[in-house]
């Protein structure tokens, strides 16, 4: 812990407050100044300024409520936009989300894999699209979220956002896949109120993270997601034929499509996997308790390893196949009484398409872990040793 300014206590109490709120659903000045421990005069101006620039809503208690309490402030869900785009093999899709975490459009398209001219277009296209003139005033999003894979990686992602900076009038922050869909899942899901859990994502590709007490863990340069290198239960025996990724090449969207397809049937697009019927739900079955097995030895690996509150699935498969999946999951942990407390697999299916979009509001509006912390690097790049920039608020990350 190093010293702070004024502003940047100020950014982060704002931050505590907002989360707070988000958290409890309502609560009275009296009621947020118990939990966060700052003083009432302080709560009450940094909520007037909430509710001055759109951020909180404020309204009277029930009437049923005894003695004089104090106004209730809640979250106001239309008071800002963000965009998310997420780049995953040759698949753009882009995300107009509410600070409420409802998303309002959304919209896909297919760009070659190496072409970042063709990307930086199409997310330039797609966010007048969905958000009308960059001018557009006080329903402009506050900034757009790039979430990249693997493929087509971080080298590509960096270039687009280069030849973005020119063309969009708000901030871009990038991140990988496996971290904006932790930070999706930490303010807009199940992790808001559980913010310690290991996530496993199930794309194009098969990755995950563990999140300890808000903060994605992702182990050294980086390299900490790659569940899918993980040997399934039976030895490397059990993992022979499934190629350089891993159980990636099976626990994946391409790996579902594969399946369908060795048995007749083509289904090359995520609205298709909405709409199986007969066969295809019966090939769909099959895959999820593949990779149940599959998954089953990660998890027992993660859970006497590390023991998380919750294991939670996300990604981009429809949610009745995430929920199958889960079930099936259950019923091949539930029996082991040997694990350190039951293992929970919970579902959070909008964490990965919500993801990106998040990341706007993390760096303007919700707590980041290092609002008070500045490291030596940080440090070096505003000066001398130990000098901090008046006024100017820490960077952080998901």
């Amino acid at each position: 812990m190093s010293g702070t300014t004024g502003a940047q206590a100020r950014d982060h109490n704002q931050r505590i407050i907002l989360q707070c709120i988000r958290a409890a659903g309502s609560l009275s000045r009296p009621e947020v100044a118990t939990i966060t421990g700052l003083t009432g005069p302080t709560v009450a101006y940094i909520c007037r300024r909430l509710v001055r620039d759109g951020l909180l809503l404020e309204r009277d208690p029930p009437v049923h409520a005894r003695g004089r309490p104090g106004r209730l402030l809640s979250i106001n869900p239309t008071g800002a936009l963000a965009l998310g785009a997420d780049m995953e093999g040759d698949r753009l899709t882009l995300t107009l989300m509410n600070l409420g975490g409802r998303v309002v459009d959304r919209l896909t398209r297919l760009i070659p894999r190496k072409a970042p001219a063709a990307w930086a277009d199409a997310i330039q296209s797609g966010v007048e699209e969905l958000c009308g003139p960059a001018d557009a005033g006080p329903t402009a999003p506050m900034g757009l979220g790039l979430a990249y894979a693997s493929d087509p990686g971080q080298a590509l992602a960096a270039e687009v956002v280069r030849r973005l900076a020119a063309r969009l009038p708000y901030p871009i922050h990038t991140e990988t896949m496996t971290v904006a869909a932790a930070a999706g899942d930490l303010h807009f899901g199940p992790g808001l109120h559980e913010p310690s859990f290991f996530q496993i994502l199930i794309g194009r590709e098969l990755s995950g993270g563990l999140v300890l007490h808000g903060r994605p863990f992702t182990g050294t340069g980086g390299h900490g997601n790659d569940i899918s290198l993980l040997i399934p239960h039976g030895g490397p025996s059990a993992a022979q034929g499934m190629g350089p990724q891993g159980m990636g090449g099976i626990v994946s969207l391409p790996g579902l499509h594969r399946h369908m397809a060795a048995h007749g049937l083509t289904t090359d697009s995520l609205e298709g996997l909405s709409t199986l019927s007969g066969q295809g739900e019966a090939l769909a079955a099959d895959w999820v308790d593949t990779c149940a097995r599959l998954l089953e030895g990660p998890i027992v690996t993660i859970t006497c390893l590390v023991n998380p509150p919750a294991i939670h699935l996300s990604g981009q498969l429809p949610g009745p196949l995430l929920d199958q999946l889960a079930r099936a999951l259950n019923r091949r942990l539930d029996g082991m009484t040997h694990l350190p407390g039951r293992v929970r697999i919970v579902v959070a299916p909008d964490a990965m398409t919500i993801g990106a979009a998040t990341l706007p509001f993390l760096h303007r509006l919700l707590p980041k872990h290092d609002v008070l912390h500045k490291t030596a690097a940080q440090r070096a790049q505003r000066g001398a040793p130990g000098e901090a920039q008046r006024g100017t608020p820490a960077s952080g990350q998901a």
